[in-house]
């Protein structure tokens, strides 16, 4: 997928392109229809699927005080776009002087010049603009002075009910099943491996680190997860939270052992899926308790790996 993120990149042409236009914060199953209906789009007319994003999120430069930590990270979102078959990415830099923008303008700036789509593609709900006066029926008409053809797309009652509000909330009370139903996949972090103080491998059990950045996270704890490295996934177990046993992280930490998998990840990215919590983070008296624990969680995340093998 070409990634672009100032308009002075695109530069090339792209054949009738159908472009879905959205924030896309956590990618969730309203957002996959939207994206699904301009790359089914494209196909039928033999175009492009391109998908307009933004970045900061809206909220972090118009509300900074607000809490909106991100779902997912703009490169984790990146990922996930490209693996549905977009072609193109354009990563729009959100500031207030964007966010002032009427509607012709960021038609025609944004869209017609740089783009020259053939279609766009927005969920019913879409608004732009100056406090985000203009909707998705005014995208559609301003669209036409263009030769845009917008669609909007009628959201069905079952995912209606899906957004970026309860999914924050199912995640920060921990209910990742509910979580996963809403966003059709397994909450998940994708972060960069960095270096810890090797106290896992001292323990037996070594650890890819992650330091999540403005993101949302569950309650602190230890959970049963997939590592995604590269194309491979494996069982494993992670614990989040600020290791309180040891001298007390200011930041929270996210700890991965990966079952079956002993190589240096260090600098790699890596998908780390929350598939369920075994217990909550807690004070161990001595390293002895600790470890006793670690492989009754061990054994527990095994016996679960079996069962849904």
């Amino acid at each position: 997928m070409q990634i672009y993120t100032a308009r002075s990149q695109i530069r090339k042409r792209y054949p009738r392109p159908v472009v879905a236009i959205g924030i896309f914060d956590g990618l969730h199953r309203g957002h996959q229809a939207v994206i699904r209906r301009a790359v089914s789009r494209a196909a039928k007319i033999k175009g492009t699927p391109v998908v307009m994003t933004f970045s900061p999120h809206p909220v972090h430069v118009l509300n900074p005080r607000a809490f909106c930590p991100l779902i997912i990270s703009l490169p984790h979102r990146l990922q996930l776009i490209a693996a549905m078959g977009v072609r193109v990415c354009w990563v729009v830099a959100f500031t207030r002087r964007f966010a002032r923008l009427d509607p012709e303008a960021f038609i025609r700036r944004y869209l017609a010049e740089p783009l020259a789509p053939k279609e766009i593609i927005v969920g019913e709900d879409f608004r732009f603009g100056q406090q985000r006066r203009a909707s998705a029926a005014v995208l559609q008409e301003r669209g036409g002075m263009f030769g845009c053809e917008v669609r909007r797309l009628p959201v069905g009652s079952g995912i209606k009910a899906i957004s970026s509000s309860r999914i924050r909330r199912a995640i920060a009370i921990g209910d990742l099943r509910r979580a996963a139903w809403l966003l059709g996949r397994p909450f998940s972090i994708l972060g960069e491996v960095v270096h810890g103080d090797s106290r896992g491998s001292s323990l037996g059990y070594p650890t890819a680190n992650l330091h999540p950045e403005r993101q949302l996270l569950p309650p602190s704890g230890v959970y049963i997860v997939e590592a995604k490295v590269g194309n491979n996934h494996y069982p494993a177990m992670a614990n989040l939270g600020r290791r309180p046993s040891f001298k007390k992280m200011a930041r929270v930490n996210l700890e991965v052992h990966i079952f079956n998998l002993r190589r240096d990840l260090y600098g790699r990215r890596i998908l780390v899926k929350f598939l369920k919590k075994i217990r909550d983070e807690r004070v161990f008296r001595s390293q002895a308790e600790l470890v006793q624990q670690i492989r009754a969680d061990e054994e527990q995340a095994r016996r679960w790996f079996r069962r849904h093998s």
